[in-house]
């Protein structure tokens, strides 16, 4: 499949076993993604989400962000020394936005000398939105806009808010995806998949609207293997623009 899979990289975010809770930290830990259009923060207390921020405008993450950040703080009485752990968006995403919460989260794990663990925010939009009924699980797959007619995704099979991954991270075209042949009853979301929903239902796939597929900071800790980077050395992951052949 020439140039079908050139975008993204396997995540570091993706090592490590989903939702492993001997590797959960104690104390708050502060969520940061703004991969996507959307951007938002998150404040977790022992694994638990307590208090969220939405950054609605995507040309204001950046402005938003400190403002967003000592609110979560605020909502909940923690001060920012308080923080044990922070946990960011790993992309793919746009370079700008992708760069705002990398960044951010770097500069922070680094000045409170605490962890940095990133999170494929792929898998982020894969637990976002309703869960599957107790009990059951259902085969998430995650495309993302690379624009140009090109979409970068993957898969996951999620329940009670882990998700295994099924289907690596790629780029490609939407047709790339349908014949590679999803396990049949897998449902699409994202932005990608809504560019594309009337081929993805003529191959007999459903599409899921927002919330779905869109990454969230909540969702960055409630799919969190809990597996650190170095702040000094760790890089996100960046849609990048495709050029044929």
């Amino acid at each position: 499949m020439r140039g079908g899979r050139e975008g993204v990289r396997r995540p570091e975010a993706e090592a490590g076993r989903p939702g492993d809770e001997s590797r959960r930290p104690t104390g708050a830990q502060l969520a940061i993604e703004t991969s996507g259009a959307a951007g938002s923060l998150a404040l977790a207390v022992e694994g638990t989400v307590v208090a969220q921020r939405l950054l609605a405008e995507p040309a204001g993450h950046a402005a938003a962000l400190i403002p967003a950040a000592r609110g979560v703080l605020a909502d909940t009485g923690k001060e920012v020394c308080d923080i044990t752990g922070v946990v960011v968006g790993a992309g793919p995403g746009s370079f700008t936005g992708v760069r705002i919460a990398a960044a951010a989260a770097k500069a922070l794990a680094a000045s409170l000398e605490v962890p940095l663990y990133p999170v494929s925010s792929l898998r982020a939009a894969a637990v976002a939105g309703q869960p599957p009924p107790e009990g059951e699980r259902e085969v998430r797959y995650v495309l993302f806009d690379g624009r140009r007619g090109r979409v970068y995704g993957a898969a996951y099979d999620v329940g009670a808010g882990a998700a295994v991954r099924v289907i690596g991270p790629h780029g490609g075209t939407i047709l790339d995806v349908i014949s590679g042949r999803p396990p049949v009853g897998t449902v699409f979301m994202g932005d990608g998949a809504i560019a594309h929903e009337s081929m993805i239902g003529a191959a007999g796939f459903a599409v899921r609207p927002a919330p779905a597929g869109v990454p969230r900071a909540d969702a960055l800790i409630a799919c969190c293997t809990w597996v650190t980077a170095d702040p000094a050395a760790w890089e996100p992951e960046y849609v990048r623009e495709w050029r044929p052949g």
